[in-house]
């Protein structure tokens, strides 16, 4: 049953018997068409998230427009310590981050005691981002340059990372699965990708903007899929090269955190 027939299904039950003989053709028109979270779907299904990308940036740039407006920066933000766990960097390190889909300004902190910190910050829209920045007055310490996430090694070099970090953005990719099997390629052997997203965010907004896929955790793997694809175990995807945990998000429990450890 679709969710406008669950809808339909529902006012039945509170719509006087006289009155629902007269509304019984119009429910059932309603019953068998599908939503527009269905119709979006179909159209993922059918055209390709791919394809349809290009086409849903500008819903990203506005987005940010209006939230660039209230944000205050903090260049002396420490890293967050969730992130430090994951790092092997005794003082004195020098240590290289990499976040992708990070929008105008990266998320990670900047500081970490007695450790120097140096973050690449990439998003596709990032010459978009420039011109918000400016309107905006705002002049990050990390500016964000052009860079796909499918496409790493065309902009990063390859097994160069100490930590590779993704918030909120996989969902938006063009495709998921390269972009994870690239985000492990930028790690160095042993280090870590941090995956932190909503739960399967393309239905909870019934793929609506830029939400094309899900991402989510099941009997504690972790999954990936979309309108006409089967869900992807990325533990398997990335057997032999790397070890996939799932865990709490620091965000809430509608969220949930990914660390992948490349292997030695």
């Amino acid at each position: 049953m679709n969710s406008t027939a669950n809808r339909v299904f529902a006012l039945k039950r509170i719509v006087p018997a006289p009155l629902r003989n007269v509304l019984r053709p119009y429910w059932n028109r309603m019953a068998s068409s599908p939503s527009e979270g269905e119709r979006r779907a179909q159209e993922i299904a059918e055209v390709g998230p791919a394809q349809r990308w290009e086409g849903l940036q500008q819903g990203e740039i506005d987005y940010w427009d209006e939230m660039l407006g209230s944000i205050r920066m903090n260049p002396k933000r420490p890293l967050q310590p969730y992130l430090m766990n994951l790092i092997d960097a005794p003082l004195g390190s020098r240590l290289e981050l990499l976040d992708v889909g990070a929008g105008p300004m990266t998320f990670l902190g900047h500081k970490w005691q007695g450790r120097e910190i140096y973050i690449t910050a990439l998003d596709p829209n990032a010459s978009e981002y420039d011109r918000l920045l400016a309107k905006h007055e705002l002049d990050p310490p990390c500016r964000t340059t052009v860079g796909y996430v499918e496409d790493l090694s065309a902009f990063v070099q390859m097994s160069s990372f100490d930590l590779v970090h993704a918030r909120n953005c996989i969902d938006h990719s063009k495709d998921p699965l390269k972009a994870i099997d690239q985000m492990v390629c930028a790690a160095k052997p042993g280090c870590c990708v941090f995956l932190n997203h909503w739960i399967s965010e393309g239905r909870r907004n019934e793929y609506s903007g830029p939400h094309q896929w899900n991402l989510f955790p099941q009997d504690g793997r972790f999954f990936v899929d979309g309108p006409g694809m089967r869900p992807v175990d990325i533990g398997e995807m990335l057997k032999g090269r790397a070890d996939v945990t799932i865990g709490s998000s620091p965000h809430g429990a509608e969220w949930f955190a990914v660390t992948i450890r490349r292997r030695a």
